[in-house]
């Protein structure tokens, strides 16, 4: 193997320690530099799911019904929580009796519950914007309370659109 010129090394030397010069430092910075796994990434809040809430009101059953349709006074406390419940995608409606209704049908008293009351109440919330296919009847009768009364609930996730 014939040996290079002594002309030729001196013209390659030159450029080589140039050569080092520039990536010398860009691999001590390369050394130096955290790993990429260790850099903080930035952390952005997820929307998530909205929370579940939950509007309720009680009406007593003094007053509530004339004959098979609601009082004024019951169509406003409706009213105001159909208000309420404003900004909530509502995924259920339930009406729920309380206490000692009577469901026998034995007279006109405010005490009795009838199918008829019950669509009232119904019809009244769908003519507010509420899906009939979300309104439930949850009946909780229940002896010991001393007077019946009526529960609207209204439960559903903020609405984002």
């Amino acid at each position: 193997m014939p040996l290079p010129r002594l002309p030729a090394l001196a013209t390659r030397a030159p450029r080589c320690v140039a050569a080092l010069a520039l990536v010398l430092p860009l691999l001590a910075m390369a050394q130096s530099a955290p790993a990429p796994t260790s850099v903080p990434t930035p952390q952005v809040e997820s929307a998530g799911a909205p929370r579940y809430e939950t509007r309720t009101t009680s009406l007593p059953a003094k007053g509530l019904f004339e004959g098979d349709e609601l009082t004024a006074a019951a169509r406003r406390q409706l009213a105001e929580l159909v208000l309420e419940a404003l900004g909530l995608r509502i995924d259920v409606a339930l009406v729920v009796p309380t206490g000692p209704w009577r469901l026998d049908g034995s007279g006109p008293d405010e005490r009795q519950l009838t199918p008829q009351r019950l669509e009232a109440v119904k019809r009244f919330l769908q003519q507010r914007g509420v899906d009939p296919r979300r309104m439930y009847v949850e009946s909780r009768i229940d002896d010991r309370i001393a007077e019946p009364r009526l529960e609207v609930q209204i439960g559903g996730r903020e609405a984002l659109d």
